[in-house]
C-alpha cells in the first residue's frame, strides 16, 4: 500500500510538471542549486524572469520526456501559482521558493539533509 501511495504521489507531481528531485543526501543548498539551475533553463530569454510561453515550452519539453502531452490548462495552472506578486511572469526567487517549500516539506526532521527515509516519502 505504501509503494502505491508514493508511486500515486510521484505521479501527480510528474505530471504537474512540479517535482523537484529530492534525493537521499540532498541539501537545502543543493536544492537551491537545482531550482536556479532549472530557472536557466525556464528563463530562455535570460531577461531574468519567465513569461508563460517560456513556462509552456518548459513544461512541454520535460512532458516529452516522459512520453507524455502537455496541456495549455496546466501549464496556466502552475503560472498562476508561480506567479505570487501577480505581474505576469516568474522570477528566480518566485521558482525558489516554491521548489524550497517542497524541500522543506520532505525534511520533516529539518536537518537541512533529506534522509532516506524522507527521500521514500
Amino acid at each position: 500500500m505504501k509503494t502505491l501511495k508514493i508511486a500515486i504521489t510521484v505521479s501527480a507531481l510528474l505530471i504537474s510538471g512540479q517535482a523537484l528531485a529530492q534525493k537521499a543526501g540532498q541539501t537545502r543548498a543543493e536544492a537551491q542549486a537545482a531550482s536556479a539551475k532549472k530557472f536557466k533553463n525556464l528563463d530562455t530569454s535570460a531577461d531574468g524572469k519567465a513569461s508563460p510561453a517560456e513556462l509552456m515550452a518548459f513544461m512541454t519539453k520535460a512532458a516529452e520526456k516522459r512520453g507524455e502531452t502537455m496541456d495549455q490548462a496546466k501549464v496556466d495552472r502552475r503560472f498562476k501559482r508561480l506567479d505570487t506578486d501577480g505581474d505576469g511572469s516568474v522570477s528566480a526567487a518566485e521558482l525558489a521558493a516554491e521548489d524550497l517549500a517542497k524541500f522543506d516539506k520532505a525534511d520533516a526532521n529539518k536537518n537541512g539533509v533529506i534522509d532516506a527515509d524522507e527521500a521514500a516519502q
